[in-house]
């Protein structure tokens, strides 16, 4: 894939971004959907209104989906990684589109943010209390 290491990506156009912003404040999904203007991001996420229904898809799902045709073809899956208090990473998978079994990489990148999850809560009972 064409990333660069360091480099930056708005929120809105990758699936990881999509799964933090879906599990955000709302005060803040808010101000980013109000001034939402599409780019070189997902192809289906043209206006405010697409963006808001796809953060809702989001949350009901658990999991992010995009595909992007510009300025190369890629798919990406994300999932959101929880501990005791709510949403506090996603993991993605990104790979070129031509060769992306979606709903594959779906149950796995889910699979995974949930095990990560589980760790991540295990661990916070585990240690002790600071003081």
């Amino acid at each position: 894939m064409r990333y660069r290491v360091g480099g930056r990506v708005p929120l809105t156009h990758t699936g990881v971004g999509l799964v933090l912003l879906a599990f955000a404040p709302p005060t803040l999904q808010d101000r980013l959907i109000a001034s939402y203007v599409p780019g070189p991001g997902l192809d289906d996420v043209r206006t405010p209104a697409d963006l808001r229904r796809l953060l809702a898809e989001v949350r009901r799902t658990g999991f992010a989906r995009g595909r992007l045709t510009t300025p190369w073809p890629m798919s990406t899956v994300a999932a959101p990684v929880r501990d005791a208090s709510g949403v506090v990473a996603a993991l993605s998978v990104v790979a070129p589109s031509d060769s992306f079994p979606a709903t594959d990489y779906a149950a796995a990148v889910r699979a995974t943010a949930r095990a990560v999850s589980r760790a991540l809560r295990a661990d916070a009972e585990e240690a002790p209390a600071a003081g």
